[in-house]
Formats: C-alpha cells, sequence, structure tokens
C-alpha cells in the first residue's frame, strides 16, 4: 500500500518530536509507531439518514474531482502521493428529498470535526483549521455554490450533532463501520487508514503481544475502541482490564510523552503525521 509506505518513511517507525510538556530543557522525546495493525479501516463522509441528495451531489464532486486531478493535487499536499479510495465513475443513485437545496439556499455548508486529528483536521500555529479534509470540502462547497462553515463538535456526540441538525455532515478522518452506516448515510470509502499501537522511544513494548498489565489509551467514540474489542485476548490483559478513553488523541499522545500512560492505539495517520509535525499543531 502507498500510503503505508510513505507514512513508514525515514526511520522506520521511529519518529522525533520536538521537546513536549514535562520534558526536560533539551530533551528529545521520541514516538515509535509500532508495525502491525489491529485493525484496517476506510475513511466516508456522515449525512443525516434522510439527506440523500445532499450526499449522494456531495459523492458526486468528489468522483469528479478524482477524474480531474484535483483529488490527487490535494491529496499530494498533505501526502506526498495520490491516496484515493474513490471510483473511475459515479453512478446516479434516486433521491426525492430536498436536503441538497435546503443548503443551496441556506449558502453555506456546516461539517462537524474533530480539530485535534492532523492531518484530516486540526488547528495550525495561528490558530486556524486546516487539513486534508479541509481542503476537500472547500473544494466541493465551492464547486456547490455554497460556504463551508467548520464547527468543532465532541467526537463522542458527533451522530446527535449531526441528528439534532446542528451541522450538515460529519466529515473529518470518520471511519466506515456497520454502526455507523445504521445510524447516518455514509459515503462509500474515499481513502483508508489503519488502528495502531504507539509508544516512547526505549519502551519495553514491541508489539501487541507485549500489552499485558499496561495502561493503554484512546479516543472517546474512536473505532480505536471498537478495534480494541475486537481483541479481546489483548483488552483483558491491560492494566484495569480495559483502556482509559480521553477527549482526543492529541491529548492521548501528550499523556504518552508525559508517562501518564504505556501505549496509544490511534488512527496510522493521525500517529505519523503528529509525530512529524508536532510544532505545527496547537
Amino acid at each position: 500500500m502507498k500510503l503505508r509506505r510513505l507514512l513508514a518513511a525515514g526511520a522506520a517507525a521511529l519518529l522525533a518530536v520536538g521537546v513536549l510538556a514535562g520534558c526536560s530543557a533539551g530533551e528529545q522525546r521520541n514516538y515509535v509507531v509500532l508495525e502491525g495493525e489491529l485493525a484496517s479501516e476506510e475513511y466516508g463522509i456522515g449525512f443525516r439518514k434522510e439527506d440523500a441528495a445532499l450526499r449522494n451531489e456531495v459523492w458526486k464532486i468528489l468522483v469528479d474531482m478524482n477524474k480531474s486531478g484535483e483529488f490527487k493535487t490535494i491529496s499530494e499536499k498533505w501526502f506526498g502521493e495520490d491516496v484515493s479510495k474513490l471510483p473511475d465513475s459515479y453512478e446516479p443513485e434516486e433521491a426525492t428529498d430536498d436536503s441538497l437545496q435546503k443548503i443551496k439556499d441556506k449558502g453555506k455548508l456546516v461539517m462537524g470535526l474533530d480539530v485535534a486529528l492532523p492531518p484530516m483536521g486540526f488547528r495550525d500555529e495561528d490558530g486556524n483549521i486546516t487539513g486534508f479534509d479541509i481542503d476537500l470540502a472547500k473544494a466541493v462547497c465551492e464547486k456547490l455554490g455554497v460556504e463551508l462553515e467548520l464547527t468543532p463538535i465532541v467526537w463522542e456526540t458527533k451522530e446527535k450533532e449531526l441528528n439534532d441538525g446542528k451541522i450538515d455532515c460529519i466529515w473529518n478522518g470518520l471511519t466506515i463501520t456497520e454502526e455507523r452506516q445504521a445510524a447516518m448515510n455514509m459515503t462509500p470509502a474515499y481513502m483508508g487508514n489503519r488502528q495502531v499501537l504507539v509508544v516512547m522511544e526505549g519502551s519495553d513494548i514491541q508489539s501487541k503481544d507485549d500489552l499485558e498489565g499496561k495502561r493503554l489509551t484512546l479516543q472517546k467514540g474512536s473505532t480505536a475502541s471498537d478495534a480494541l474489542d475486537a481483541h479481546p485476548e489483548i483488552k483483558e490483559k491491560l492494566d484495569g482490564g480495559d483502556a482509559t478513553k480521553l477527549d482526543d488523541n492529541v491529548t492521548a499522545l501528550l499523556e504518552l510523552s508525559q508517562g501518564k500512560c504505556d501505549v496509544v492505539l490511534m488512527d496510522e495517520v493521525v500517529a505519523r503525521y503528529y509525530a512529524s509535525h508536532q510544532n505545527e499543531i496547537k
């Protein structure tokens, strides 16, 4: 897989990051992204169940962007290569609802996202929300003729935010699962991802076989939790028999660097990007 090879470039899985809170002056801390995975995933975009027309139009635009090379250009900006899983063509799907027209009448698409999920969506050093998914959404909105409004949400309650009408879509490293497909009108996959383990350099954890008695942390409401649940033989051996769940991955990595946990289970895309762009992420 090209993305996996790109993300593993450099010093294999060893990734240098800047000095973190709690480190002594001048001390260099290093994250290690372990080889192997607990789950392979795909990212999609979530809409309300009844909003088929809006979902279909967004998907059609993405497929057209893939054909024109615009998706590739945005992808190469963030990943150095084309990570698209988009199909070559779009088969129109019938939709009789007015969700697309409502967005056009409103003049904006409200996108819910986790702003601590680099490179998909995060705040840069100036506090502006940026990222791969942001660039994609901006391009789609331009073609829809509407503005993009970015609304940070608590990831654990994302479906409620969507169904309450506070946002029009969830577009931010949203892994496709059967549960989410049942709760939302999700697009097919536009890129892939893996759930991986991250430790600090010098850790005695070398693989998933070394987690007995260890403190594992992950993000609330994320598919990292699903990946762990799919491995009860690992979960039952953890300290306390379960993971500690935090609001976002950045906080989990910070706690790892401070010795508050032994290992983090998270999206590989996020782990590797965060490690190599520490000073750009707030």
